[in-house]
């Protein structure tokens, strides 16, 4: 399972998505985003022009307006909200399967080095980099960003009580799991070493351990 990333391989060889997510949706605006997705993944908003979406999309100009008739931005925002939906399901996959807290975690610092490795460090998180670049800025897109942010963060909080945590405690907790989660992405990409990873995995299991 991962948070906060795209791994459907759309730059490289299809491979086949999350059904849930996924149905219902059309194929070429489906490209669109898998694309898109993992383009601002690597480069952020601003360094990926449309031509290149649509060429390695292979779609034409006219189909990307249909679909986005917003463009660029409105197509960066689907993207944030597709990779929100893909983080919530994961988390109620997980805790429904009967997993706990720190089996999770483990769980999820172990995949997410594996996949910074397979993708060569050249993938972030969607969320970390447009945020980023957004900054504190009053937009469309930072606002999607924040969003997002908050749904994880009270999903991850939620499940937390349900373990017992006091309500406060939870929030705190989760605030935490995301924030440094997000942070040892970054380094380990800067550092193209997954230490980074597996330390806060470490960390964040004995925090959440400890209640």
């Amino acid at each position: 399972m991962m948070l906060f990333v795209s791994t459907d391989g759309a730059l490289r060889a299809p491979q086949p998505g999350t059904p849930k997510l996924q149905a219902d949706v059309h194929p070429t605006r489906l490209r669109l985003l898998q694309v898109a997705t993992r383009l601002f993944q690597q480069r952020g908003y601003h360094a990926v022009g449309l031509a290149e979406i649509l060429a390695l999309s292979e779609t034409p100009k006219g189909s990307l307006y249909h679909h986005f008739p917003g463009g660029k931005p409105e197509l960066a925002e689907a993207c944030i909200t597709r990779i929100a939906a893909s983080t919530l399901a994961a988390l109620d996959d997980a805790s429904a399967s009967g997993s706990d807290i720190i089996g999770f975690l483990r769980q999820l610092g172990a995949e997410s080095s594996a996949w910074l490795e397979k993708t060569d460090w050249r993938d972030g998180s969607l969320l970390a980099v447009i945020g980023q670049e957004q900054g504190g800025d009053e937009s469309a897109l930072a606002d999607a960003v924040r969003i997002a942010y908050q749904r994880i963060e009270m999903r991850l909080a939620k499940w937390l009580m349900l373990e017992g945590v006091a309500v406060a405690r939870a929030r705190d907790i989760a605030a935490t799991i995301i924030a440094a989660h997000e942070g040892a992405m970054l380094l380990a990409r800067c550092r193209r070493d997954t230490a980074p990873v597996q330390l806060t995995t470490q960390m964040l299991c004995a925090m959440v351990e400890r209640g």
